[in-house]
């Protein structure tokens, strides 16, 4: 990790491809390590996922505070109706090619093979690892691999796709105030913050002399995982197809106790930027781990559906950008769409990079009504990668496609009300 930062630090072209150090670590280990190379040896680098993940998970619940809902539908309305469109149509469209290509063209393909890639793309790392374990519990050994690698293909077409939509645009004439790679600053493009702009990472808020701040928020955190990892083995023996993921109790178990902290008036004795930070460190090593534990024998087995569900989630994200953004943006739609673009496909960190070149001078407050919209779909995402596994592996499918088809024309009725309200003010 340190000699990749060093990389990225020096070597140009790394900065012009964006590549985040985690995801470059990764690659090298992926070469080196034991299904590549075989030089060094990370032989338990698949074992750290499930546990990474249940860090993430427990940190998101513990800061999560959903927002009023007159705030969410008046000023980030029709940003969380885009983002619930995208988010169901990705599963939704996952789904039915899975239906397909099982039933027609690979038989033997596993039922959930579809959900892999809006599994990678929009969730990222973190889903790919969240789902493969899930699936892995449910018999399939094998998707983790398939789920990492969508992810890791993702964070290439956010950025590489995503900088091809911007010029493409630029070349059109729609914005005309992108930004160059050179016109970035320096410690943006190596990706170190000048001493007069750095931020604290967070605030003593318990005495050292009797314990570390550090020490108390990885404790609640811990507690959190820990009744997560009892809760999860109690529901998961209900039945032998229920199959209760240990992030998701993470998440509910860390929301729960957050609600009790702050009742009892001891939440002020926690930061949620120490929280954060916990799971970004988490979000950076699984993502390490993540690439490094890919069996590359295993994605050349599953190469031909693999390549065709990719492309099949390409067509789906330039149609969400191209059509469903201007449609329900309007003139706002080229910054909302293009950061949806790097969100949909890689991660938000790839966003607010595409974000920074076509809206250079921080006019749009498209961040700040995306963190307003994002808690409730978060709370969407996490029953998705919860219980949809589940439903397509033990034969469901169709049920969860007509919960998804009925959501998807919910929110499509309320993304026209909103149109509406948004073309009258």
């Amino acid at each position: 990790m340190l000699l990749c930062k060093v990389l990225r630090v020096k070597i140009t072209l790394l900065q012009r491809l964006y590549i985040p150090v985690a995801l470059l670590a990764g690659l090298l280990a992926l070469v080196l390590a034991n299904n590549g190379l075989n030089v060094i040896q990370l032989n338990f680098a698949s074992s750290y996922g499930g546990l990474l993940i249940a860090v993430i998970f427990a940190c998101l619940g513990l800061t999560t505070r959903l927002p009023d809902y007159t705030t969410l539908i008046q000023r980030t309305g029709r940003l969380w109706a885009f983002n619930q469109i995208v988010m169901v149509s990705q599963y939704l469209l996952a789904v039915l090619l899975g239906m397909v290509l099982i039933g027609i063209i690979w038989p033997d393909l596993p039922r959930a093979f579809g959900i892999l890639m809006p599994a990678g793309f929009m969730g990222g790392h973190g889903t790919a690892v969240a789902v493969g374990n899930t699936l892995a519990d449910l018999g399939w050994d094998g998707a983790m691999t398939l789920a990492l690698t969508f992810a890791t293909l993702g964070v290439f077409l956010a950025v590489l796709g995503g900088m091809l939509i911007v010029n493409v645009l630029s070349r059109l004439g729609v914005i005309t105030h992108v930004r160059k790679f050179e016109e970035l600053e320096l410690h943006f493009r190596q990706g170190l913050i000048p001493h007069n702009e750095r931020e604290s990472l967070g605030v003593e808020t318990v005495s050292s002399a009797s314990i570390n701040t550090f020490t108390l928020h990885f404790a609640l955190i811990g507690l959190v995982i820990l009744l997560a990892y009892h809760l999860s083995a109690v529901l998961s023996s209900a039945g032998q197809w229920v199959s209760v993921p240990v992030f998701a109790c993470a998440f509910l178990i860390g929301y729960g106790l957050r609600i009790l902290l702050n009742k009892t008036g001891y939440l002020t004795h926690f930061d949620s930027r120490i929280f954060q930070m916990g799971a970004g460190s988490a979000t950076d090593y699984l993502v390490f781990f993540g690439i490094a534990s890919i069996k590359i024998s295993l994605v050349i087995d599953y190469f031909a559906p693999l390549l065709t569900v990719f492309v099949a989630g390409i067509a789906l994200c330039l149609f969400l950008t191209f059509v469903v953004a201007p449609w329900l943006f309007g003139d706002e739609w080229v910054e909302k769409g293009v950061f949806s673009w790097g969100w949909m496909t890689g991660t938000v960190a790839m966003g607010i990079l595409l974000l920074r070149v076509v809206d250079p001078k921080s006019q749009s407050k498209v961040l700040d009504d995306y963190a307003i919209a994002y808690v409730p779909t978060s709370v969407l995402e996490i029953l998705l990668i919860a219980l949809l596994p589940g439903l397509v592996m033990t034969g469901e499918a169709w049920l969860a496609i007509g919960a998804l088809t009925a959501y998807l024309a919910l929110v499509s009725l309320i993304s026209l009300k909103l149109r509406k309200h948004g073309q009258k003010a």
